[in-house]
């Protein structure tokens, strides 16, 4: 008897969590904090104020400007090849954040100018570690 509860407690939860998950996939317009859409700059005219995105490209050279009254506070531009949009970012800027970095800004599409409220660079590759040959690693010694 205590078998066939198990089972069936079992089958239910695998049920809701299959029927949770196909919910929140095929319902994108809900306020899902997780769902966030990464488009490119040629998509933007298909956005919403309402909705949340995230863009990638590269800092355009010679577009940041610190605001003077908040540190915190800049303006650059993202471009994606031969499109450029204007961003706002209000917040700690990381450290690789100059001209020709890669980023990810996170955040509305207001008035043709994406309001970002998360910045992320990529790392450079001086992080990446020495790339050698494979024949190099001694993998039986882990």
């Amino acid at each position: 008897m205590n078998q066939k509860k198990i089972i069936i407690a079992v089958i239910s939860l695998s049920f809701l969590s299959f029927a949770w998950i196909g919910y929140v996939t095929f319902n994108p317009d809900q306020e899902n904090p997780g769902m966030v859409r990464f488009i490119s700059l040629n998509d933007l005219s298909s956005v919403t104020e309402s909705e949340r995105i995230r863009l990638g490209g590269r800092i355009s050279a010679g577009s940041i400007q610190i605001s003077k009254q908040n540190q915190l506070e800049c303006d650059f531009g993202l471009q994606q090849g031969e499109l450029t949009v204007p961003v706002n970012f209000l917040g700690t800027r990381p450290d690789l954040f100059k001209d020709d970095a890669e980023v990810i800004v996170e955040g509305h599409y207001v008035n043709e100018k994406f309001v970002a409220d998360q910045l992320q660079t990529k790392c450079a590759s001086r992080y990446e570690g020495d790339l050698r040959d494979d024949s190099s690693y001694n993998v039986e010694s882990i």
